[in-house]
């Protein structure tokens, strides 16, 4: 989880993300990872997998709700998606890898 953190925390502050499903899904293309809070559900949790899945972006399921994931990106409001645009390969398996033991995701085609 440290990994997940230190890498949202270093988008957040480098302003390298998106965050919301509109802003998410126009901004598939040039992400590295899609993190979905457990919160999001229905049609927009099954649009983002798509788009994601085509774009083959890999997609996390952080393990907290969205007023969890809008904390760690030091936001005052709930944050049910957000698009990682920096971070390094090896970050990015590294979250995937912790996510395999705790929380479910969907890795790269």
């Amino acid at each position: 989880m440290k990994t997940l953190e230190k890498v949202i925390k270093e988008a957040v502050s480098s302003d390298k993300y998106k965050s919301g499903v509109k802003e998410v899904l126009q901004s598939v293309k040039g992400s590295k990872l899609i993190i979905v809070s457990r919160s999001l559900a229905g049609h927009a949790r099954n649009k983002l997998e798509e788009q994601a899945k085509a774009a083959s972006v890999s997609l996390y399921e952080y393990p907290g709700t969205s007023v969890q994931l809008g904390k760690l990106c030091n936001k005052p409001f709930r944050i049910t998606a957000i698009a990682i645009k920096s971070g390094t390969t090896e970050e990015m398996d590294a979250i995937i890898s912790e996510g395999k033991m705790g929380g479910k995701q969907s890795a790269k085609t």
